[in-house]
């Protein structure tokens, strides 16, 4: 199974490695034409929720979230902005990561990271967080609660910022399966499928029936 079930929604497994890689494998069927079945983020909540379940949002702040834009009025209309800038940083930081020529794209990632850094605050590292992170940091930089509705969108661009900028960027490839093209790290290159229980198993099962088909095996 591809999804799981976080808090009443369905959400994409986490097979990318990085929340970066998450977000983009928050569409399905990379390079196929565009389908309401292909899309795991089709409203504000999904969003959202996706963030919190990439570890990018705590459950309480997205649960305020979700809130505040099913709220109505100016609110709803602020939500799917968001979420349709949420969908643009997408379909930029696949083309990137696949094709670091593609300028117009990094533009795109570029500005929305800019932005996320600019909404981050320096505030004291707790103990606790500090020893979850491995490190022994007295401040870390945290995205501001002030930005609203904005916040999913600005944790996936600062993500996408992290890994870009990450030192000795390792090696991403996209899944070759049918109707999947997710990302995943592969910095070893040993790794094909974005997950062997999904399109690895598809796969198998495929050949197997096109050699029976082709006189390869037999029962």
């Amino acid at each position: 199974m591809h999804w799981e079930e976080v808090a009443g929604y369905r959400m994409p497994r986490r097979v990318g490695g990085h929340p970066a890689l998450d977000f983009c494998n928050t569409w399905a069927g990379w390079g196929a034409p565009p389908h309401p079945r292909r899309e795991w983020l089709p409203d504000y909540p999904h969003l959202a929720v996706w963030a919190q379940h990439a570890g990018l949002l705590t459950q309480e702040t997205c649960a305020g979230l979700r809130c505040g834009a099913e709220s109505g009025g100016a609110a709803a209309e602020q939500a799917a902005e968001v979420l349709e800038e949420a969908h643009e940083l997408r379909t930029a930081l696949y083309a990137v990561l696949l094709d670091r020529a593609d300028r117009a794209a990094f533009a795109t990632v570029a500005a929305h990271a800019e932005r996320a850094a600019a909404a981050c605050s320096l505030v004291p590292a707790t103990a606790t967080g500090a020893a979850a992170r491995g490190d022994a940091s007295l401040a870390r930089w945290e995205l501001s609660d002030r930005v609203g509705l904005a916040l999913p969108l600005l944790a996936a661009a600062r993500s996408a910022a992290a890994l870009l900028t990450g030192p000795g960027r390792p090696g991403i490839d996209a899944c070759p399966g049918h109707d999947c093209g997710w990302l995943f790290l592969n910095p070893r290159g040993r790794r094909r499928w974005c997950s062997m229980s999904s399109c690895g198993n598809r796969a198998k099962v495929h050949a197997h029936a096109r050699r029976r088909r082709e006189g390869g095996t037999r029962d």
